[in-house]
């Protein structure tokens, strides 16, 4: 497989970007500035821009370039992995590869094949991954989506790909999620994951490898920050700066907890979405929703205060679309969580009366 041309040094001023908002032509500078603002937009976490840092954005379900997802079908080198760093003398550099952030379609066994968890910071160390250079997982617990019914997609994630096999995919603890290289001789857009991949990330081709490993290692146990994103899940605000107001492209943010506020679903103009992965009930009525990033676990307790006539429900997403709901209650939800973002959406269940109103929300997490 040649060297992807991305992969390799700017050869000209510019390079072109497919984003949302339409085709934008950044040079290397501005590129590293566009990866820094998704990377900590969407995690919520700062990037250490210290000269001779390395650091690595995966977007999960785009093409390198293309920051749009493209449906992320299984078994295919179609993710995106973006090494970053700053030079001493305050240049910043870009590269650009091809990558799988997802397992191959094949049968590794139970609890042998999963996904790390999107939207999330993992810490990573320079190291070796069989005998050669690579970056492996420094994390010393974390957890992971096992592809318990081998079909390549992580059943919960809102694509709505099930497999029609009984069993389903579960959470469980994970272990050696490195990045690595897979020797990989085809065309880009055919060539198969396979056995390369039971959760790691993985680029294709030995001149691509050489390409990121070259620039990415600097010395051995030397630290390395992984943002995985999901291209999905990147803020709107990224691309069309806007004020928060409670909608699902520009939901109100928590930046610190524990957090209190106020708000009336009565004065909200949005109506988005009306039924919950997860939930029994119908919300044609009015929501508001917040933004919530976690660099750790812990127990999310979230208790809302109303009075009759007035009836909502909140709800937990682990990403910005009603089929990522895990949790959802009344007055009150209380879940362990791993870190990442999560958008918890306050709904009114029926606009045949009027149960819409103000109400008094309180996160916390412990």
């Amino acid at each position: 497989m040649p060297l992807f041309e991305r992969a390799d040094g700017w050869s000209t001023p510019t390079r072109c970007f497919e984003t949302p908002a339409g085709v934008r032509h950044l040079n290397e500078s501005q590129a590293f500035e566009l990866y820094r603002t998704i990377a900590e937009s969407t995690t919520g976490l700062t990037m250490n821009t210290s000269p001779e840092v390395r650091t690595i954005v995966g977007l999960r379900g785009a093409y390198p370039g293309q920051l749009i997802y493209h449906g992320n079908l299984p078994d295919r080198f179609n993710d995106t992995l973006v090494l970053l760093w700053t030079t001493k003398e305050g240049f910043r550099h870009v590269r650009e590869f091809p990558v799988t952030t997802d397992p191959g379609l094949f049968d590794f066994g139970r609890h042998h094949a999963s996904f790390l968890r999107a939207n999330r910071r993992y810490r990573l160390r320079n190291g070796l991954h069989n005998s050669y250079h690579a970056l492996r997982m420094a994390e010393k617990s974390y957890v992971v989506r096992d592809d318990t019914n081998h079909n390549g997609h992580w059943d919960n994630d809102r694509n709505g790909w099930l497999s029609p096999r009984k069993l389903r995919d579960h959470d469980r603890q994970g272990s050696a999620h490195n990045i690595h290289m897979a020797e990989i001789d085809g065309p880009l857009g055919h060539a198969s994951i396979g056995i390369w991949s039971a959760g790691c990330q993985v680029i294709p081709g030995i001149a691509n490898w050489r390409a990121f490993i070259t620039q990415a290692f600097t010395k051995t146990r030397d630290r390395v920050d992984y943002f995985l994103i999901d291209s999905r899940d990147i803020p709107a605000s990224v691309w069309r700066p806007c004020t928060a107001d409670g909608t699902p492209e520009c939901p109100f943010r928590i930046d610190t907890l524990p957090y209190t506020s106020q708000g009336d679903t009565s004065q909200s103009g949005v109506q988005a979405w009306e039924t919950y992965s997860g939930s029994d009930k119908a919300y044609s009525g009015r929501e508001i929703t917040y933004a919530l990033t976690v660099d750790r676990r812990g127990k999310l307790t979230i208790r809302l205060d109303y009075q009759p006539p007035v009836r909502l429900a909140v709800h937990v997403l682990e990403g910005s679309d009603p089929k990522a709901c895990v949790a959802w209650g009344d007055k009150a939800v209380i879940r362990d969580i791993e870190p990442g973002r999560y958008f918890l959406v306050v709904d009114t269940p029926s606009q045949t009366a009027p149960p819409a109103g103000a109400f008094t929300i309180h996160v916390s997490l412990n």
